[in-house]
């Protein structure tokens, strides 16, 4: 179809005329650079609509060598902490003008792998990824020697190098477990967790060091690992009333398992919050009107999400400054399902 001879097409410069800015403040304003005053941005977009400009994002990759695609790959995305966190990512990259690709791996790091190859074939500018479990550097090589940018979220690679965000898991762990222990609860066992991966260690080890501060000995059969999810909570809290001594209080993983865990008692005919505590690790919407309603460690994942955002954009914009790593302080909510323990 022949051009209609008419029409002149809009260009930056002409913007940039028009609304007597330069170029390069007409270029960051129309994709919503924050560092452009808020109403010369919408000056410029308002302008950009009344005159039918769009926006050529190839064109744009050929002139900066960013293509503005940003990948984000969870183990398991529909985890409220996750999906919290991936509004927050969503968000901030969005305000800047890039778009978002996601990947739920599953934990098979085959799926990462996958993932990390068509990002590459989109030629992407980075990933902001919680690591499978069994991810090796080599797989995160094609990224790192093209210059894409790597954050880590939630969980990290030991010995690698790269900007990470996540929550400060050993303090998390130890103001759970010591919520209970200050109860005067001495029969405490830790349920869910996946071995081998930096959060799950990090957890242990605040778990078995409030154990220590409290007089209480430490054995590794106090640790019941599973995935993070209900139905490990419940299976996991009947392996759990097997034990002799019968366990007094949970210290769980995260909040799915401590709603599974929940359920499992209730099961079991106990009431936890009276017969049993249980403490969790997110403080999701659902922990307030879970019944009882959950006591928990709150981890902020909506701003563990933004700063995710914010080093990703900051290292593509320098990529010589050094590797940030940012624990967010968790913050523990008491609620009814940890009743004062009344020894007998």
């Amino acid at each position: 179809m022949a051009n209609n001879p008419g029409k002149t097409r809009v260009t930056q410069r002409h913007l940039a005329t028009q609304l007597g800015l330069s170029t390069a403040t007409v270029s960051l304003a129309m994709r919503n650079n924050p560092n452009i005053a808020k109403s010369t941005r919408e000056t410029v977009q308002k302008a950009m609509l009344d005159a039918g400009y769009v926006h050529h994002a190839a064109a744009a990759s050929l002139r900066t060598g960013l293509s503005g695609i940003v990948g984000v790959s969870f183990h398991n995305i529909v985890h409220p902490f996750f999906s919290e966190m991936l509004v927050a990512i969503e968000d901030h990259l969005s305000q800047s003008g890039r778009a978002v690709f996601i990947n739920n791996h599953r934990d098979e790091p085959e799926a990462l792998n996958r993932f990390i190859t068509s990002l590459r074939l989109h030629r992407a500018d980075g990933l902001i990824v919680s690591p499978a479990l069994g991810t090796t550097p080599e797989m995160l090589a094609p990224l790192r020697t093209s210059g894409q940018a790597i954050v880590f979220v939630s969980r990290y690679l030991k010995d690698y190098e790269a900007d990470f965000v996540g929550n400060a898991d050993v303090a998390g762990m130890q103001r759970a477990t010591e919520h209970l222990t200050a109860l005067g609860h001495r029969h405490i066992v830790m349920l869910g967790g996946i071995p081998e991966t930096s959060s799950f260690e990090n957890r242990l080890a605040g778990f078995r060091r409030s154990l220590l501060a409290a007089g209480i000995n430490w054995d590794e059969s106090l640790c019941l690992p599973g995935s993070a999810k209900r139905i490990t909570g419940r299976a996991l809290v009947q392996k759990a009333l097997e034990r002799t001594p019968q366990p007094t209080a949970f210290a769980c993983f995260n909040d799915l398992i401590a709603f599974g865990a929940m359920n499992g008692l209730h099961a079991a005919g106990l009431m936890p919050g009276r017969d049993v505590a249980v403490v969790g690790i997110d403080d999701t919407e659902e922990a307030e009107v879970s019944f009882p309603a959950l006591t928990t460690v709150s981890n902020h994942p909506h701003q563990i999400g933004t700063k995710a955002a914010q080093l990703l954009i900051a290292r593509l914009e320098n990529p010589d400054v050094p590797y940030e790593t940012i624990a967010v302080e968790p913050e523990i909510t008491v609620r009814e399902s940890c009743c004062a323990f009344m020894p007998l």
